[in-house]
């Protein structure tokens, strides 16, 4: 059986470098996108074995499903500002935290709660360069009337989301010092801005960004960084499955679609019942288009064969190569110069977020 292992020592060994980076500042779990692909459910459990006690998810039906599985006392928030009825619904009947980003948003979701006879707890989101959710630095006449004119929302807290962590120190710091002053100025009208939070995982590790009262960490449990550099973190979910047939070619025999790759010698061959659908070789595509950055990835492609990266599988404890493209449920590697039978462990390294959900997640010690 193909299974996502997840090994719980790593996820504590994460969590102390978290901890030491942020002080005293309460952490907020991201597990959004099913824990960053590790299983909700379960990485929920063990983090609240940790004693942590704040959760954060986007999609508000996962808050819905945390409370059905019994995670009754921990504050859940939900990290999109949505005037949805649906949406608003699911984060009413969670008893969740509901993340407010424009006035309109508000009025919707006041409107519900009054509905209910119900005081929802928010956050305020303030847009300070990712441009999606959130207001405005400058609409300070409008963050007010949440607090003047909306009696059916508690704001218990105060956020931003930094846009350029992973690679801009001063912009992040541009940022985090536009929600500082957004909040003096709620202050200063005589409103508490509540909990304040704006590091994610790169802000913490990367920029080093002050933790205010909390920090916002999801990739990093897993190990995982957008930033470049060593953190001290230890990456965790590999993909398992075994090896279901050893065969030889001939030399001059071509593998897999397009002929990609073509025997020099006689190869014997190990093929594993696992490819792209499974999340072997798989990355987020290139989504801009900018000059810049088409170019730096075409130096990439091009210096990648000069470095020496090449795709491999760990079959019996030992590195062979993958041979040809990666089909959609079949993987091919060289196992020439290897001990190698059918049934061997072929262990991957993958992103756990593009490893379907219907791949069992196994928490190990």
């Amino acid at each position: 059986m193909t299974t996502l292992t997840v090994e719980k020592s790593k996820i504590f060994a994460n969590l102390e470098v978290i901890r030491a980076a942020a002080g005293d500042a309460q952490l907020i779990a991201v597990l959004k996108a099913n824990a960053y692909g590790l299983d909700l459910r379960q990485m929920a459990a063990l983090l609240r074995e940790q004693e942590v006690r704040r959760f954060a998810v986007t999609d508000p039906q996962d808050a819905v499903n945390l409370r059905e599985w019994g995670f009754t006392e921990e504050e859940i928030l939900v990290l999109r500002s949505t005037a949805l009825e649906e949406d608003i619904r699911r984060i009413l009947d969670a008893g969740a935290t509901a993340t407010v980003g424009s006035y309109d948003a508000a009025v919707a979701l006041s409107g519900m709660a009054e509905k209910e006879n119900m005081l929802c707890d928010v956050h305020i989101k303030i847009d300070t360069g990712m441009g999606r959710y959130g207001f405005a630095p400058n609409e300070l006449d409008r963050i007010l009337s949440v607090y003047r004119f909306l009696s059916n929302l508690s704001v218990t807290g105060m956020y931003t989301h930094f846009a350029n962590a992973f690679r801009d120190k001063k912009k992040t710091q541009a940022q985090y010092d536009a929600l500082v002053e957004v909040a003096e100025k709620v202050r200063a009208a005589g409103f508490d801005p509540g909990l304040l939070h704006a590091a994610n995982s790169a802000g913490l590790l990367f920029c080093r960004v002050p933790a205010l009262d909390a920090v916002r960490i999801g990739s990093a449990i897993g190990g995982r960084m957008t930033a470049k550099g060593e953190f001290g973190l230890q990456k965790t979910g590999r993909l398992e499955s075994a090896v279901c047939e050893v065969r030889w070619l001939q030399k001059g025999a071509a593998v897999g679609y397009g002929s990609a790759f073509t025997c020099k010698r006689p190869t014997r061959i190990a093929v594993i019942p696992v490819g792209s659908t499974d999340g072997i070789l798989l990355e987020k595509g290139r989504d801009s288009l900018r000059f810049r950055d088409c170019f730096r990835a075409a130096l990439g492609a091009m210096a990648a064969p000069l470095r020496g990266k090449r795709p491999t599988v760990a079959i019996g404890g030992k590195r062979a190569r993958i041979l040809g493209h990666v089909g959609l449920n079949h993987t091919v590697a060289d196992v020439t110069d290897l001990d190698c039978n059918v049934g061997a462990a072929a262990v991957f390294d993958v992103s756990p977020i593009y490893v379907p959900a219907g791949i069992p997640r196994v928490y190990t010690d």
